[in-house]
């Protein structure tokens, strides 16, 4: 396993930066934060030999059976999917306008893997963040992410989603902490970048990609790694708790770009 530090194509759409309106309060006393979504990283990903180990034996012909010694004499043996989790960080920066502090409450992420192509794969996850650290919330929210108003993204908005495609593994302050579900909170009149910790689920992650390595078998037979590109489009929301004010539904994205391992 190793970790890769960038992205090579990234694009954000006009929604993934846009002061957004006040959601879910009617008291003019709070305004609304503004959530900026900063981009998306690679932290951790199999490396092209291991996934050419991985698809090599399934891929490559060889008379009489011989794949599996072929791809490992070029690759070396096959690697267990447990072993090739792939999982990004999604960076925020958020503006809290008023004077009195805000704690984030609840994060809908929802990604899309090659959005539009035939291997189209859709995860969504519900985070809930605790404001004691974790344990302290109590039993979990089903309204948790589902907003009163039609504009802002729903969990319900992804009942098609593949389960289990994207785990939250928690948030941190981009100051270096390691991620937790202790809820952060933006003070007052303050800004505060964040970062949240997602991992794809390797078995369904590996089937949505095997359609690219089809595309690369002369290259295995050849004993060459192939490289592989994830497009991805990333939204959601985010929810702030403004204590007797009720909830603030903050939606971001969408924002689109591709992985490359």
């Amino acid at each position: 396993m190793r970790a890769l530090a960038g992205i090579v194509v990234f694009t954000v759409g006009a929604a993934a930066c846009v002061p957004l309106q006040n959601l879910g309060v009617n008291s003019p006393a709070i305004k609304p934060p503004v959530v900026m979504f900063t981009g998306a990283t690679l932290v951790s990903q199999p490396s092209r030999q291991q996934l050419a180990a991985y698809y090599c034996p399934d891929l490559v012909s060889v008379p009489l059976g011989g794949a599996g010694l072929l791809c490992q004499g070029l690759f070396g043996g096959r690697p267990s999917p447990d072993s090739m989790a792939i999982a990004f960080d999604a960076r925020f920066k958020i503006q809290n306008p008023n004077e009195i502090p805000l704690p984030l409450a609840t994060m809908l992420a929802a990604v899309t893997v090659y959005p539009g192509a035939s291997n189209q794969q859709i995860g969504a996850t519900c985070v809930q963040l605790c404001p004691g650290g974790p344990g302290t919330c109590g039993p979990p929210d089903p309204n948790a992410c589902q907003a009163s108003s039609q504009d802002v993204r729903s969990l319900s908005d992804f009942a098609n989603a593949a389960v289990g495609l994207v785990v939250s593994n928690g948030l941190a302050a981009v100051a270096g902490q390691p991620p937790s579900f202790t809820a952060p909170t933006v003070a007052a009149a303050s800004e505060l970048e964040i970062v949240a910790r997602f991992s794809l689920s390797p078995q369904q992650i590996l089937r949505v990609m095997r359609q690219l390595a089809e595309q690369s078998t002369d290259e295995l037979k050849q004993g060459r790694a192939p490289s592989f590109a994830i497009p991805y489009r990333l939204e959601g929301t985010i929810w702030f708790d403004a204590g007797s004010f009720g909830r603030v539904a903050i939606p971001w994205g969408p924002a689109s770009g591709t992985w490359i391992i």
